[in-house]
């Protein structure tokens, strides 16, 4: 498995990604839940104590709660007091946060209330700086699940299907959703633990819709009931599991008409697929991941591998646990870990308590005891939104990915040139640099500031008939100022673009493209005209001359 984790590191996956908002709840049990709270608001919820209030939030937010304030960005929990409390989410921001929280409750016997499947989930959705929230889709033929199990110990709450209170039964659950046709289902491949003894067993189930059933089913199980629902399942001894151990659970889907279900386990050692399964005349399947929507019951569209209780819904309470979890899918020929992963999983009714999920290093996620369950995220990939002036992308790269940036050359088009100025990364400048290299280890967000030049073409400028090029940036305000008259050559306007005629010798124009601007001047001015200027100044002389005269008797007058 080595060589899988090394390509998953080395070659970051593209996955399709699209901005979304909207309300997400993760998890059964306890469940997370989802607020989208608007720029410059609060929100109050009222929690019932004592226990922990788990929040994850995309930005940060200020929480009012026992007159005290926090501020949380990132994750972070906060213990709540006995009683009824009241608290108070306020974002100061101008724009929109997305803040998942969870809230755990205990009594004073330590008994936790709260239990989810705990591991690793893929969600298709993951929490992006400046947005509320990322949602992603993505299909594939093949799943697997990588356990290292160090130890383990158990105990069951209550009895039910086989199992009584008190035992020490544990599930490890790979489950996914196939989309076969028109038709959705729920796909189990679980090792059913109990003590160092371990069975395996594969599940179908159909949730197209609320009565779907089963039908036209091929495979080594049979078709079984549980509260009304239909299922499939087929289950064989494995042996005696001693920790340590590997293991691995693997789901493959095939087929064009009918849908192909593969289940595999190994140990210790290579893939052994021990059933079949064909839903026929189903359509063509594909394990699907999809952030943006939901199957019949509210069932989100994930994959997840799970630490549970084991059947019937019976939940458990760790004692111990040390493992190591890693969740796989396939890519052409290569496996990748999913791209923005939880703690805590939903497809299925079983649950643990007293677990929590935590990234160690790597792909690989730490199931460790914990006095409180952490909902998450849990990431291998993390999502990197690159803007550029012809448009932006999104990535996502392996948590510790060393990005390279690097503003390069100009940009030079057919009028316009893109001069590349500086970085912007999660909203803070980075100037005087054409190139830096950031470790990315969280959602990052990579915008380019641009100069846009656009070509000024001056024709006729001043008399001159050879055409003068500048470049200006847009919105640059030029200003143009021509002599009325420039010798036997008169202004007649300024052409722009052969299209626009400005008659004025003094004119501002805003630069927000490319433009010509050819300078008109008139013909000679006429003998006409020229008579009647050169006439003007002889005429005014003389009459100025008599003037004088008059005067200078007049002053010789007055002295006699």
């Amino acid at each position: 498995m080595l060589a899988l984790f090394i390509a998953a590191l080395m070659q970051p996956q593209l996955v399709n990604v699209t901005p979304v908002s909207f309300n997400m709840t993760i998890g059964s049990g306890m469940p997370m839940y989802g607020l989208l709270i608007n720029p410059n608001s609060s929100y109050v919820i009222y929690l019932n104590g004592p226990g922990v209030l788990y929040m994850v939030a995309n930005s940060s937010l200020v929480v009012m709660i026992h007159n005290m304030v926090h501020v949380v960005n990132g994750s972070a929990s906060l213990v709540i007091k006995q009683g009824e409390s009241r608290v108070l989410f306020i974002n100061h921001n101008n724009y929109s946060v997305y803040l998942f929280y969870m809230f755990q409750y205990n009594s004073s016997s330590e008994a936790f209330y709260s239990y989810n499947p705990i591991g690793v989930a893929d969600y298709g959705v993951a929490l992006y700086y400046g947005e509320p929230l990322l949602a992603y889709s993505y299909e594939t033929s093949e799943v697997l699940g990588v356990a290292f199990i160090r130890s383990l110990n158990v105990t069951d709450v209550r009895g039910d299907c086989g199992v009584k209170a008190g035992d020490d039964y544990a599930d490890i659950q790979l489950n996914s959703i196939v989309k076969a046709g028109d038709g959705y289902y729920i796909v189990q491949d679980v090792v059913i633990l109990n003590g160092t003894a371990a069975s395996i067993v594969d599940n179908v189930w159909n949730i197209t819709s609320l009565n779907a059933t089963l039908s036209n089913v091929m495979g080594l199980g049979s078709i079984g009931d549980f509260n009304g629902q239909q299922y499939y399942a087929y289950s064989r001894v494995i042996g005696e599991l001693k920790t340590p151990f590997n293991l691995t659970l693997a789901i493959m889907v095939s087929g064009v008409n009918s849908a192909h279900l593969s289940f595999g386990y190994g140990v210790q050692g290579s893939l052994i697929w021990f059933d079949n399964v064909t839903l026929i005349n189903a359509g063509k399947p594909s394990i699907i991941v999809n952030g943006s929507s939901y199957v019949e019951f509210g069932i989100p569209i994930d994959t997840e591998l799970v630490l549970t209780g084991p059947v019937c819904g019976i939940w458990a309470v760790v004692k111990s646990v040390n493992a190591t979890f890693t969740l796989l899918h396939r890519v052409n020929e290569s496996y990748y870990p999913a791209p923005y992963t939880w703690g805590i999983g939903t497809l299925t009714g079983e649950a643990v308590a007293n677990a929590s999920a935590l990234v160690s290093n790597g792909v690989n996620v730490q199931i460790t005891g914990s006095a409180y369950e952490y909902p998450g995220p849990l990431y291998y990939y993390v999502p990197v939104f690159i803007s550029l002036i012809n448009g932006s992308e999104f990535i996502m790269v392996p948590k510790g990915y060393m990005l390279n940036l690097t503003l390069g050359r100009l940009i030079t088009g057919n009028s316009s040139v893109i001069k590349r100025i500086e970085f912007v990364i999660n909203e803070t400048r980075i100037i005087n640099s054409s190139s830096v290299t950031i470790i990315v280890n969280g959602p990052t967000e990579v915008r380019v500031i641009y100069n846009q030049l656009f070509e000024v073409k001056l024709i006729g400028l001043s008399g001159n008939e050879t055409p003068l090029v500048y470049w200006y940036p847009k919105g640059y305000v030029l200003k143009l100022k021509e002599p009325r008259y420039l010798g036997l050559m008169v202004f007649r306007g300024y052409l722009l673009n052969n299209g626009t005629l400005v008659k004025y010798p003094e004119a501002t124009l805003i630069i927000n493209g490319s433009l010509t601007i050819k300078v008109l001047w008139g013909n000679e001015v006429s003998i006409g005209t020229l008579t009647v200027m050169y006439l003007v100044f002889p005429v005014l002389s003389l009459l100025m001359i008599m003037i004088l005269i008059m005067l200078t008797l007049s002053d010789e007058g007055n002295r006699h």
